[in-house]
Parts: structure tokens; C-alpha cells; sequence
């Protein structure tokens, strides 16, 4: 379901700021904490091809970040998303698993404001 991830207690609101688009270069993951609720809520952000993809960091497995054990999680070739902890691959554009019987990471739609932030939601027309 592509909004599951508005099913986390602490998911922030649409329109929230996740980071200067500018801190996302291409080819770079960078996993991030938005506050919500004044609770952290963890996200994995990658720019590729020009493209904004961000998810929430946590393996369907346990839910423990990508990132739990190295901050090393994107693939050489930019094309694949590594969990640390278990070796899971997701697809970097789809969030979907590509290896052992896991689930998809729950992809967050984003789109980049006139301030050039990253922001969660969808743009407006």
C-alpha cells in the first residue's frame, strides 16, 4: 500500500519539510530524522536519475533502520537499498524487496517546493 506509511504513530503531515532538496545529491542516500509530534520519525532519502525517493527507514523484517549497523546502504550502482542488519536489497526507485521472502519499505511521496525543500505530500497543481 503506498501510504502505508501514514500508518506510524509519529507520521508526520503532509507538507512537512524533509531536507534542502540540495542535501540530496545525486546518487546519495542519506537517512534523516523529521519531527513529528515531537518524536522522530526516520526516513531514507536518494536522489536518482533527478528523482526524489524517500521511504521510512525500517526493514519490514524488524523494523530496525537500514542504517542499524552501517551508514554504507545504497548499492555501488545506485540501483538497490541494503538493510545492514539482515542484508535485504530493495530497489532504490520502488522501495520493493528483491531478496528473502520480506515485505516492500513503505515509500513516502515527496515533492520539492518553491523554496527547494523536500517536502512530504504530493506538489499542487
Amino acid at each position: 500500500m503506498y501510504d502505508a506509511w501514514r500508518n506510524y504513530a509519529n507520521a508526520p503531515q503532509a507538507g512537512a519539510t524533509v531536507c534542502p532538496s540540495n542535501h540530496i545529491e545525486e546518487g546519495t542516500t542519506r537517512c534523516l530524522e523529521i519531527i513529528s509530534n515531537d518524536e522522530p520519525f526516520p526516513v531514507i532519502v536518494t536522489r536518482i536519475d533527478g528523482d526524489i525517493y524517500c521511504y521510512v527507514n525500517a526493514c519490514p523484517h524488524q523494523h530496525l533502520p537500514l542504517n542499524y549497523r552501517s551508514n554504507s546502504i545504497i548499492s555501488s550502482d545506485k540501483n538497490r537499498l541494503l538493510c545492514s542488519a539482515h542484508g535485504a536489497v530493495f530497489d532504490s526507485k520502488t522501495g520493493n524487496c528483491l531478496t528473502g521472502a520480506f515485505d516492500n519499505l513503505d515509500a513516502i511521496p515527496v515533492f520539492e517546493d518553491q523554496q527547494r525543500n523536500v517536502c512530504i505530500g504530493h506538489s499542487l497543481p
